[in-house]
């Protein structure tokens, strides 16, 4: 990162709407030391001791991981121990972080950082390709891959325990997969998600897995919702219909627990279910998915960008629709802040803020008005907000394609 500015002379502007498409930044620093390069992706924000990681580059090949300081952009440490480490961008499209530690995977590439350091706790190139979804709970990390253990015959996704420290992989859950359709490529069904879930007092494992409905189709499948006692390794229960078999039938975005309850993106709906009974308490259909964008819930509200281009609103006891707005459709993943979510959109390839009680934009920022090129974008990736602290106030830091802004949040 090759230079710093502390402020930026150009004043707020607004569109006719009245919604801020400039503001001064705090401070920005360049993501390449030369040339600008493409510079990787991280697709959830990753905090550590009060630091974000965020892609940077040298200006050439190498591409980085970087801890860097959001009060000024300082780095921090940098990391490039991947696998053919000048060819390979740092992509991150899910982690698992505990304490120092955090994994990711990447096809049959993983990976574990020390957050302290910089440091590689250990990497492994294994013989097969790990689903990049990653869950955990403590030291241990939850990722789905092959089975080495039944039907070496067929293609199956079954769910792993790692070991954070080591990195050592066993087979952990494997549903009873009926194998009544095989899909094409021998297909019979896949683990996708795994989410740490307490009930009465006793750990559990909120499990989703699919089994394909149409031996002629490698689209068509139906996903079932299970709770699984992490104490004593049984089923509660295994097999909870979650959507009726569709060739959008399957888990995409990160799932959300809230309030004993299990929120879902299946294909173009969302479903909610009960998690003690596994049953259905509703299910909204949408003109598209929400797969790059996902959805969160905040302030008893859940907030999804769907890619028929609207944000949308929810009741989460109910799944009515509060209220929707224009948006950008193919975005990256929401963050949250003070009833503010702010995101960039890959299409509008713009920084985002919407008011989650009215659905109001507030922020439309164009990197092109921040000193950039007219064509320059914000980057699909993480959005870090920070609130106020020792008088200081709250914080939002965005990527464009050459740079990383810090901007004062809307509120």
């Amino acid at each position: 990162m090759a230079s710093c500015h502390k402020d930026d002379n150009s004043n707020t502007q607004t569109d006719e709407d009245g919604i801020i498409t400039s503001l001064p930044y705090q401070w920005k620093k360049s993501l390449h030391n030369q040339n600008a390069v493409s510079n990787g992706y991280i697709s959830d924000a990753i905090y550590y001791n009060g630091n974000i990681a965020i892609p940077t580059t040298n200006g050439k090949n190498s591409k980085f991981l970087s801890m860097v300081n959001p009060n000024n952009g300082e780095i921090i440490w940098q990391w490039n121990d991947n696998y053919l480490p000048y060819s390979n961008q740092i992509i991150i499209f899910e982690k698992y972080q505990n304490n120092n530690l955090l994994t990711y995977q990447t096809g049959n590439k993983s990976y574990c950082i020390n957050l302290d350091d910089g440091t590689t706790q250990w990497k492994f190139e294994r013989n097969e390709p790990f689903l990049v979804h990653l869950s955990g709970l403590n030291a241990s990390y939850f990722t789905f891959g092959q089975s080495t253990t039944q039907f070496q015959q067929y293609s199956e996704k079954v769910a792993f325990k790692g070991s954070l420290e080591t990195g050592e992989l066993n087979e952990f859950i494997i549903p009873n997969f009926t194998i009544n359709n095989i899909a094409p490529g021998y297909r019979i069904g896949d683990v996708t998600r795994i989410e740490p879930y307490m009930y009465s007092s006793v750990q559990h494992l909120v499990v989703t897995w699919q089994e394909p409905q149409n031996v002629n189709s490698i689209n068509d499948w139906q996903t079932y919702l299970g709770l699984y006692n992490y104490e004593t390794n049984e089923w509660v229960y295994e097999k909870k219909e979650m959507n009726e078999p569709n060739i959008n039938g399957v888990v995409l975005a990160p799932p959300v627990i809230y309030q004993g309850k299990f929120y879902a993106n299946i294909g173009h709906q969302l479903v909610c279910h009960d998690i003690a009974t596994g049953n259905q308490v509703w299910v909204r259909d949408f003109p598209q998915d929400f797969l790059f964008s996902g959805f969160i819930i905040e302030d008893d509200k859940i907030i999804a960008n769907n890619e028929d281009t609207n944000t949308y609103c929810l009741n989460p006891e109910n799944g009515n629709i509060i209220w929707k707005t224009e948006s950008s459709g193919t975005s990256g993943r929401m963050s949250y802040l003070n009833g503010i979510v702010y995101f960039v959109g890959g299409s509008t390839g713009k920084l985002h803020a919407i008011d989650v009680n009215t659905g109001k934009h507030v922020w439309k920022i164009n990197a092109g008005n921040l000193e950039e090129s007219s064509t320059n974008n914000f980057k699909t990736n993480a959005v870090y907000v920070f609130e106020s602290e020792n008088g200081n106030p709250a914080k939002i830091i965005a990527l464009s394609h050459l740079n990383v802004y810090c901007f004062e949040a809307y509120q």
